[in-house]
């Protein structure tokens, strides 16, 4: 039987059945969060992690530098949606339902971003009974969002769970839950998703992560057996965070361009409008471009699955081709504005004229702010979670920062970092080798 917490048993005594609570009417499902919104996610351990909500942010500040978007992550560790609990965990697991009113509503949010799932199967094999109740937490949430919180909501379908790596806390357990899960418990998850699927259309955004990340660890799984994105089966590493970040994004239809520019050396042809001064002497090319940052990318990721996905094509697509060059081969040197330009990579003609992807120069000016960019936040948005998880505890501390949308003086250093920036560009020419060296 599943347990139900005390505090949502009102809840569920609206309706026991999947068409007990008719689905609301949220407002109309649009893309990218505007300038001046609130946005809240909430969910699970998964999102108190927090990887993928700095993810979204990050491209958020880097692609959209003039709107100011408060992201707010209040994921808890453990929470459900549908109020179900294992026997023996060590606490009835949270329910959204009871700090809904604190942890939402009282926040004013515009959107609400909901990652539901993992917990609330139980990790039971499948139940028509689990699932009934996961739709009526689901449908209930849908109908809080736009009554009380007044704000849109978009559902993501939960990350599945990978059997390869199924973790086994007793071997010797009597029932399914946590410490034993079910090895086919992702059958569950893509019940949800499914569900959560029909959900989705003009009135209501649905993200469909559950499908995405099985369908990049089938492409990765064909050369390599091994591969999984969840060390522990049920919680993703960084490059997991990224694809639900990324399922999102592309979600709220997130514009793929940082920019792609084409400068001709030679001066007969047309200079994109961010291109300034272009000079050709002897062969040397120099110019200003005014730039925008790139999404950061995390190092942390598995190069392999951002090649998979052609992430840079995808949602971070930051070209700089350079045509007209009469030699065979080119030292590019790049910096900011007033700073003296360092080498950043040597290509022949050829490829500067058919465009260098600047997201794999590390040393890129724009591209290495950009993960400076990443690391501020995510230290900041790491001190404002603990900070945030301590308050529930009745607990608080002098140094916690100021919570998201109170800490413009925290902010104010990331957003300028996130502004376009005058490069200095210059492109030598190799020497050919003598002879015989």
């Amino acid at each position: 039987m599943v347990a139900i917490l005390p505090l949502l048993v009102p809840l569920l005594l609206l309706g026991t059945g999947p068409s007990a609570v008719p689905p609301p009417v949220p407002r109309e499902a649009s893309g990218i969060p505007q300038d001046g919104d609130r946005v809240v996610f909430i969910g699970d351990s998964i999102t108190q992690a927090g990887r993928y909500v700095v993810y979204v942010e990050a491209f958020l500040l880097t692609r959209f530098p003039d709107r100011t978007i408060t992201v707010i992550n209040h994921g808890l560790s453990s929470e459900t949606v549908a109020g179900t609990s294992e026997p023996d965990h060590p606490s009835p697991r949270p329910c959204i339902h009871d700090r809904f009113d604190r942890d939402v509503t009282a926040w004013r949010p515009d959107r609400v971003v909901s990652c539901y799932g993992m917990n609330d199967g139980i990790y039971h094999p499948f139940d028509p009974e689990i699932l009934a109740r996961y739709q009526d937490g689901i449908r209930r949430l849908i109908e809080r969002a736009d009554a009380e919180a007044d704000a849109r909501i978009d559902l993501l379908t939960p990350p599945p769970y990978d059997p390869y790596r199924r973790q086994v806390g007793d071997p010797d357990a009597s029932y399914f839950g946590y410490r034993y899960p079910s090895a086919d418990y992702d059958e569950v998850l893509d019940r949800f998703g499914e569900w959560i699927e029909t959900l989705g259309g003009d009135d209501l955004l649905v993200a469909d992560v559950h499908d995405a990340f099985n369908s990049h660890l089938s492409l990765r799984r064909a050369d390599r057996a091994s591969v999984s994105l969840s060390p522990d089966g049920v919680h993703p590493d960084t490059t997991g965070h990224w694809l639900i970040a990324q399922t999102l994004l592309k979600a709220w239809d997130a514009p793929p361009v940082v920019a792609d520019i084409r400068v001709d050396a030679s001066g007969r042809l047309p200079q994109p409008e961010t291109v300034r001064d272009v000079s050709n002497r002897d062969g040397a090319v120099s110019f200003d471009w005014d730039s925008p940052l790139p999404m950061p990318i995390d190092p942390a990721w598995d190069p392999e699955s951002l090649r998979v996905d052609s992430v840079s094509d995808l949602l971070n697509r930051y070209r700089l081709a350079v045509t007209g060059l009469e030699g065979d081969r080119y030292r590019l040197l790049a910096s900011f504005e007033g700073e003296e330009p360092g080498p950043v990579g040597s290509f022949s003609a050829g490829e500067l004229a058919r465009g260098i992807d600047l997201n794999t120069i590390p040393v890129f000016p724009t591209v290495a702010a950009s993960r400076q960019v990443l690391g501020l936040l995510s230290s900041l948005r790491d001190a404002q979670g603990r900070a945030f998880r301590a308050s529930i505890r009745g607990e608080s501390s002098p140094d916690a920062p100021p919570p998201p949308g109170e800490d413009a003086e925290q902010m104010g250093p990331i957003r300028d970092l996130c502004r376009p920036k005058a490069l200095r560009i210059f492109i030598e020419p190799i020497p050919a080798p003598s002879p015989g060296s």
